[in-house]
């Protein structure tokens, strides 16, 4: 019950803290895992809560849990630890160039984290510079911490765009044609949500800001922005037509029946031939040459799987190449 668990939270010395989540079922301990929803936490600084005397000084009150302990550490950071950081009365006692070095390095904490949060969901996320603490800050450390983040912007937009569908044959690996969806999908969802963020206000804040003051990143950023939009309307162009394949290309991978392969060739194709004549981008002998060598990887790892190897290379050593070709 959860009047008898508040209770024993509040009386009993052996319970310390007490888990309120989202369902409401009320408990004494630490739960093995943490929750995926977020969960209230109160725990005592003293063995028992005593009456006579203020909870808020008896109580240490916390939230934990979600989706992943990172964003709960950005939340933390951006609403906690930032105001009290850029409280000029803070401020004080530390001086001039101490109080730029803790600033600037918990900026550089702080854009970590939010590029972190976005690559454990599989996305990138432009970090935001903390613009009311940069306008106390002064003009020009006010510029220098816009220009930093544009700069970190430019480092990860470049970073996206520069990835390419051969990069895993460059590197000896040998993908099949599903890796080539995955990675136009993966670009493509990237770039739009790149692409969204540049069009926020918070973005065209700093940008404006940047303009009034006669920047030099201004120009270059906004051609970067140009190829982001040039890059998106390509990687979701690719990915409508090669969608057109997926199920083709699952066949190829999983069919159990090696002679049975021959049936997907003519209709498979037939479709890329379809995606050659009218796509606007995958219609390139680069583009082309990459996708049939995905599918000689699908139909290598299908002949591994129906026939031996040993036992052929045996048969051509015994002479016996007859045999080895009807194998």
């Amino acid at each position: 019950m959860p009047r008898a668990a508040l209770e024993a939270f509040l009386d009993d010395a052996s319970t310390t803290c007490l888990l309120v989540p989202e369902s409401l079922k009320l408990s004494l301990s630490m739960p093995a895992k943490l929750p995926k929803t977020k969960c209230f936490c109160l725990a005592k600084s003293s063995p028992t809560v005593s009456k006579d005397e203020s909870p808020a000084s008896q109580l240490t009150v916390t939230e934990f849990g979600g989706p992943s302990p990172f964003e709960h550490l950005e939340l933390l950071s951006n609403e906690v630890f930032l105001p009290v950081l850029s409280n000029p009365l803070n401020q004080q006692r530390w001086g001039e160039v101490a109080t730029r070095e803790i600033m600037d390095r918990f900026h550089s904490f702080l854009s970590s984290t939010t590029i972190l949060c976005g690559q454990i969901k599989g996305e990138t996320r432009l970090p935001m510079p903390p613009l009311d603490a940069a306008g106390a800050a002064g003009g020009k450390n006010r510029i220098s911490l816009l220009e930093g983040a544009v700069m970190t912007w430019t480092k990860q937009i470049k970073n996206v765009l520069k990835q390419d569908p051969e990069s895993q044959l460059k590197l000896g690996f040998h993908p099949t044609p599903d890796v080539e969806i995955e990675f136009w999908k993966n670009k493509a969802n990237n770039l739009n949500s790149i692409f969204e963020q540049l069009q926020g206000q918070r973005i065209r804040r700093v940008l404006r800001a940047l303009d009034q003051q006669h920047s030099t990143y201004c120009a270059t950023f906004a051609r970067l922005c140009k190829d982001v939009f040039t890059a998106r309307l390509e990687a979701n162009d690719n990915m409508k037509y090669l969608r057109t394949l997926e199920d083709w290309f699952d066949k190829l991978n999983s069919e159990d029946n090696f002679p049975n392969l021959l049936d997907l060739f003519k209709p498979m194709l037939h479709i890329i031939l379809l995606i050659w004549k009218n796509s606007k981008h995958y219609n390139t002998p680069a583009r082309l040459v990459v996708l049939m060598r995905e599918i000689c990887n699908s139909l290598i790892n299908q002949a591994c799987k129906y026939v031996s190897g040993e036992q052929i290379f045996a048969l051509i050593e015994s002479e016996e190449a007859n045999k080895a070709v009807e194998q």
